[in-house]
């Protein structure tokens, strides 16, 4: 059956790159398609007819490192909101693709100790989700200022987008912490609904419509709440055998402080993907030669010691289903997961994808 959304409707709607057509290598991974479909199924939509309608068969969604073409991410959200009559359906989708991503937020809470940390390593949106834009962090007086910045600048006034982006992103905050970080006000490029109940549920009561960037402000005395500590276990292996993620690393002396300090320090620093023996020696505080020469008494040298710390994390999180290949290639700091499927195959001799495959069937 033929889409009942057409490409020039999701260009109506902010779904273009500024010609009024939406790029045909543009793409989303199948997460957040996944989440728009749950979010219309609760109100009464029917899977199979939504993506009969969009043209979208139902096996390109199983694999979470598919990705779906942009333009039909697109028409989802506006055929979505057509079945079930819900404006707010983007909202909800946001949410739900906030508690999909969960067990990403608890590894990161695992290497950040407070939120500040948690927002120099916050993962990119177009590494998690795909090609729809960013998410940046600016001072904005005594509060902090979430900042949603599209990919194309004719998406600036959808609300589709925008909605999910940033439900995702304020449930996200309000959860990492020990004490709660509400969303303090709220800016968004689209004009003002007819109903806005869901909204301020989730953005507060302090709401600007038509503003010139759609962004979250949050007290900036939040950057130095402490993260909930997660002594976060898993199953390696897939032998149901739970190992505290502080346990992750074997085979060095444990009274040898330097060696736990540097795995911390490799592991926190993995996602900014500019991992630099200074930049470690600076977190650890101490100077570059300090740190070399501690490396050679040791009769080790620091790119060996990443590429192993890389590796075994890499076993760890792939025996965990509920992070993606994507997920895992971002927690290493690997620009994409290409370059990471090419590490894991010289580490371990197959990709990341078998080695997933061969772990949890045994």
């Amino acid at each position: 059956m033929a889409p009942d959304v057409t490409a020039s409707d999701a260009a109506a709607s902010g779904g273009n790159s500024g010609s009024g057509v939406i790029p045909p290598d543009w793409s989303v991974y199948a997460a957040p398609v996944n989440a728009l479909l749950l979010a219309a199924e609760q109100f009464g939509a029917k899977r199979a007819d939504l993506l009969d309608r969009i043209g979208l068969d139902a096996s390109s969604l199983s694999d979470p490192e598919a990705r779906i073409a942009l333009t039909q991410y697109f028409h989802l959200f506006k055929l979505a909101e057509k079945l079930t009559g819900n404006s707010d359906i983007a909202l909800y989708a946001g949410r739900i693709g906030y508690l999909g991503g969960l067990n990403l937020q608890l590894y990161m809470a695992t290497i950040c100790h407070t939120f500040r940390d948690y927002l120099n390593l916050m993962p990119s949106v177009l590494k998690m989700w795909g090609d729809i834009g960013e998410v940046k962090i600016k001072a904005a007086g005594d509060m902090i200022r979430l900042e949603w910045l599209p990919l194309a600048d004719a998406t600036t006034s959808d609300r589709y987008l925008t909605d999910a982006v940033l439900a995702a992103s304020a449930a996200i905050v309000d959860s990492l912490c020990l004490l709660p970080v509400p969303v303090r006000r709220a800016e968004v490029t689209y004009a003002q609904p007819a109903n806005t109940d869901v909204l301020g549920q989730l953005f507060g009561a302090e709401i600007e419509f038509e503003a010139d960037i759609s962004c979250l402000y949050f007290a900036r005395q939040s950057l130095d709440f402490p993260l909930v500590q997660q002594n976060y276990q898993g199953s390696p292996g897939g032998r149901g055998s739970l190992v505290p993620f502080a346990d992750l690393f074997d085979g060095k002396d444990p009274s040898d402080k330097f060696w736990s300090r540097l795995r911390q320090s490799i592991v926190r620093l993995l996602p900014l993907g500019d991992l630099s023996m200074s930049g470690v020696a600076s977190d650890m505080n101490m100077s570059a030669r300090t740190f070399q020469r501690h490396m050679q008494q040791r009769g080790t040298c620091f790119r060996d010691e990443v590429k192993d710390i890389r590796s075994q994390l890499a076993v760890r999180y792939l025996a965990d289903p509920n992070i993606s290949v994507t997920d895992a290639a971002f927690l290493l700091g690997y620009s994409d997961q290409g370059a990471f499927s090419n590490a894991f195959k010289s580490w371990h001799g197959c990709a990341p994808s078998d080695f997933r495959v061969k772990t949890l069937l045994a």
